[in-house]
């Protein structure tokens, strides 16, 4: 009985192992499903807001450009006045002469502000120091202070004198910073939106003064702050430079605006998710073609998400009652599915107590039917994996026997070496004997040195035979010198390291006439060998295009078979590290020389 309800209970976890996998599963692509429908609703919602906000813009924007051209109107009509016209004319007036100009003038420009509330002030500032105009209430117009008056000294100003002709609008100023005093207790002031221009008299070619027509920002702001739907969200104008000119937040002007970097520098439109204050909310922006000004409106994420709400608990419920439901009928599917189980279960046990090669009868469900054929594959598959074991080790003992045989092959090429070199010496013929010897002293470190490494010395030996090699082909025409200091001979570096460039040199110089010199320097802990040839250098081109090359990572455009330089380049830096490695130089038809930049290793020293 006690095993009885140790089975019962087994089958049991067993079941609710499986309900709890497929209903992890099923909750998982139900929590996704709801995840993204969530996510569409409140990119719809957003797309919404972005379309309200895109109608409000263009409202904005068709507002604000009526406002500059009447105000760009206003200054063209201002500047054809006949006493502005004059004072313009009159590059140093007298004090009469001003006080007559300034006052006509004057009076006109109180017109101006009065007809035009939105106007904060209007000023003409002459080249020769001569100023007129003010606000409503405060006249700064002035012939003695000159150029000390503080506005001449302003970046503003000089920007204006540089973008003459053309007329500038400038925000983020403030109706001081075109006064020469201050202001007075209990007078505002005002944030502005400039409109700046260089101008000349109508007769003249030279600009001789500054025509300032001044807006006052709250006018803008009048003009799109009813636009304005969500409560907590914010309007604001920002200007080519990245500041704000207008807001609805009054404290953000003239400052610069926080999400510059979050906004691309050439995108007319468009938004992304910012957090203000703890706040999360959507930024939708959209750029002026004519000025290049920004309009951007931060709408708090509540704004849009309130409706959001009633479908998430709508979601909510749905997703409660499929999961109860995913619960019952997966139970009922659990049940049929744990007698054929029973049965595999039963054949694994058998396998595991040594029945290799057992196979059980397929089963009527599908599915376990399919978990019982890969028994059985696995079963039968242990048989044969075990048969494969036993072939390979038949193989690894015949490979053993065909790497002793391979190293018998070394043995017969010096032998027949020495053959040939003793025919040369019955033949009397001393440079077939001495050509053998300096191949056989090539070859012996190849066959019977593994080591990476060896001594300058023994490098320098390698090289000299093959150097005498080559003089047998071309008759004694290179001269093969060695500049190596007797204390760095014993350094360790790396085997067939110079061999190559001496290769390089000789093969494919443009003569083969000439001296091979290799030379060894020591700079600090490393080692600089030099190949220095004169049998003809490489055009700039092909050196520039070597050099580059020896610059790529290993594999890059390298060649990836030979012993040539690139491969020397690379065994060098996987050896030694990156900072080392091959520097070819060269005058063309003259001389090549590469330079091996290697760390300076004693002899005494293990690598």
């Amino acid at each position: 009985m006690a095993r009885i309800g140790k089975m019962r209970f087994a089958g049991f976890s067993l079941k609710a192992q499986l309900i709890i996998s497929f209903t992890a599963v099923t909750l998982l692509v139900l929590s996704i499903s709801s995840y993204y429908s969530y996510s569409k609703t409140l990119e719809i919602f957003s797309n919404r807001t972005q379309e309200t906000t895109m109608s409000q813009f263009r409202q904005i924007e068709m507002n604000t450009l009526t406002l500059l051209r009447e105000v760009d109107k206003l200054s063209n009509t201002f500047l054809l006045e006949s006493k502005v016209q004059a004072f313009l004319q009159n590059d140093h007036p007298s004090n009469l002469e001003f006080i007559s100009l300034e006052r006509d003038i004057t009076e006109r420009i109180l017109q101006y502000l009065t007809n035009y509330d939105y106007l904060d002030s209007i000023y003409i500032f002459s080249d020769n120091g001569s100023v007129i105009g003010g606000t409503l209430s405060q006249n700064q117009s002035t012939n003695t202070v000159g150029k000390q008056y503080p506005f001449y000294g302003t970046p503003l100003y000089a920007s204006v004198k540089r973008s003459f002709p053309q007329p500038i609008w400038q925000g983020g100023t403030s109706t001081i910073d075109f006064m020469r005093t201050s202001i007075p207790d209990g007078l505002p002031n005002n944030h502005l939106i400039s409109s700046l221009r260089g101008i000349r008299w109508i007769g003249g070619s030279q600009m001789n003064a500054v025509l300032v027509f001044n807006v006052n920002e709250r006018y803008f702001n009048s003009s799109y702050g009813s636009l304005q739907s969500s409560p907590g969200g914010s309007l604001t104008i920002v200007d080519g430079g990245g500041s704000v000119i207008s807001s609805t937040i009054t404290d953000s002007i003239g400052r610069s605006y926080r999400y510059n970097g979050d906004i691309g520098a050439k995108q007319s439109f468009g938004s992304f998710s910012a957090s203000r204050e703890g706040i999360p909310e959507q930024v939708v922006y959209y750029r002026m073609a004519d000025t290049g000004w920004l309009f951007v409106n931060e709408v708090p994420t509540a704004h849009f998400t309130k409706d959001v709400v009633e479908i998430q608990r709508f979601s909510a419920a749905v997703f409660l009652l499929s999961l109860l439901l995913i619960v019952i009928f997966s139970s009922l599917w659990m049940n049929r599915i744990m007698k054929s189980l029973h049965q595999l279960i039963k054949g694994m046990k058998h396998v595991g107590r040594g029945k290799i090669g057992l196979t059980l009868e397929q089963a009527s469900n599908k599915e376990i039917g399919q978990l019982i054929e890969q028994f059985n594959n696995m079963s039968t598959g242990i048989l044969e994996l075990m048969q494969q074991n036993e072939e390979t080790e038949k193989k690894k003992s015949q490979l053993e026997m065909e790497a002793l045989q391979s190293q018998i092959n070394p043995h017969f090429l010096f032998n027949t070496l020495n053959t040939v070199k003793w025919m040369a010496a019955v033949a009397k013929a001393p440079n077939i004997m001495e050509c053998m010897t300096s191949l056989g002293n090539m070859l012996r470190p190849i066959y019977y040195d593994p080591s990476p490494m060896w001594s300058i010395r023994e490098e320098i030996a390698f090289v000299k035979h093959y150097v005498n090699i080559m003089n047998f082909r071309y008759g004694d025409e290179i001269r093969f010198e060695i500049d190596v200091p007797e204390r760095l001979m014993d350094c360790r570096t790396l085997r067939f390291m110079i061999q190559p460039s001496v290769e390089n040199a000789l093969i494919h110089g443009d003569s083969h006439k000439g001296v091979v010199q290799v030379s060894v320097a020591e700079t600090g802990s490393h080692l600089a060998i030099v190949v220095r040839d004169t049998c003809g250098g490489m055009t700039p081109e092909k050196l520039e295009e070597i050099n580059r090359k020896l610059l790529q990572p290993a594999g890059e455009g390298q060649p990836s078979k030979g012993i040539g330089i690139y491969n020397v380049n690379k065994r060098i830096q996987v050896h030694f590290g990156e900072q080392y490695g091959i520097k070819v130089s060269s005058i063309e038809d003259v001389e090549t020389s590469i330079v091996m930049r290697i760390p300076m290793i004693p002899g005494n020293m293990a690598v």
